[in-house]
């Protein structure tokens, strides 16, 4: 396959970043879906094989030339098929997890999701988040399935379903790089040359209590945690409800920090003026979040995830 053949497969002209050849690549791999072209009607002269080929050349030829990318000949782009999907990986991770899209038709209306490749891969925002939750929890269903096919006898729904959600959740630890994401999710970042990094968001107080009375500034306390959810305390120590996000991709990332114990944090009270007209008919209660990290790397402790894992598993057989 020429370069001129693959400009042309993928619908890109020569010049063109690899960015925009990737959105390209990307969105005619999406209409080609089984569901997508029945929906359309229309047919592409290429297969999805002669698309990834040569969507593979073209980022071998754009990385060369801005000289991220030197190889010895441009027929080494044929010796193997590169995966579509590139990023970090957990080389540790317990299991290899599918990255999955979505499938539109011509009006850009969604109409199905499907793999587009396969790995140990981080998630990045890149990536979209529920589709992300799909695939860890049809990673845990995979796990499961192979240890209900060797038992004589089946499994309750109910014990399914409870091992399942408590998998899917240490599963989802292994591919989310906390500190990474903390830097790219945050509103703002300092770093404490002597004790590491701290980062800052907005987050909220949820609570049964909708005449709980926070002032501007007050202090709050980690209480407890408890499936999954960290309760907050006043000075007094009466607890007020747990901690809750805006953004609920911070729930995977912030809620292991501190079951793993990694991180300290500071919490005060926002101006009521932030939750005015919510305060006693919603149960939201508007925070200042301080979380402190040690430099160490994040992906040291994802590791240890495998063993929790193992026991959970161990425990279902």
């Amino acid at each position: 396959m020429t370069l001129t053949e693959a400009y042309k497969i993928v619908g890109a002209r020569p010049g063109e970043d690899l960015q925009t050849i990737k959105k390209k690549y990307r969105q005619l791999i999406m209409r080609l879906h089984p569901d997508a072209l029945a929906s359309s009607g229309m047919l592409y002269p290429y297969d999805a094989q002669e698309i990834n080929t040569a969507y593979a050349l073209l980022k071998k030829e754009v990385l060369s030339d801005t000289d991220k990318l030197r190889t010895d000949s441009r027929k080494s782009a044929f010796a193997h098929q590169e995966d579509p999907w590139d990023g970090p990986v957990n080389e540790h991770g317990y299991r290899e997890r599918e990255i999955f899209c979505y499938a539109e038709d011509y009006e850009g209306r969604i109409i199905g999701k499907f793999s587009i490749a396969r790995g140990k891969y981080l998630w990045k925002t890149e990536e979209d988040f529920p589709l992300f939750l799909h695939s860890i929890y049809q990673c845990g269903k995979e796990i499961l399935d192979e240890i209900d096919n060797l038992r004589a006898e089946k499994t309750s729904a109910s014990v399914r379903e409870r091992i399942h959600g408590k998998l899917t959740y240490l599963l989802a630890q292994q591919y989310m790089d906390g500190t990474a994401l903390l830097k790219e999710l945050t509103k703002e970042m300092t770093v404490d040359k002597k004790d590491g990094r701290i980062f800052y968001l907005s987050a909220m107080l949820e609570s049964q209590d909708r005449l709980i009375m926070l002032k501007e500034k007050d202090v709050l306390y980690p209480s407890r945690l408890n499936q999954h959810r960290l309760y907050l305390k006043n000075e007094s120590g009466k607890e007020l409800g747990y901690l809750s996000f805006f953004d609920d991709r911070l729930y995977y990332i912030i809620i292991p920090l501190f079951e793993q114990r990694r991180v300290l944090v500071k919490i005060r009270a926002a101006s009521p003026d932030c939750g005015k007209g919510k305060k006693k008919t919603s149960g939201y209660y508007r925070l200042h979040l301080w979380l402190k990290m040690p430099g160490d790397n994040p992906i040291t402790s994802l590791e240890n995830l495998n063993l929790q894992i193992e026991q959970l598993l161990t425990a279902y057989r």
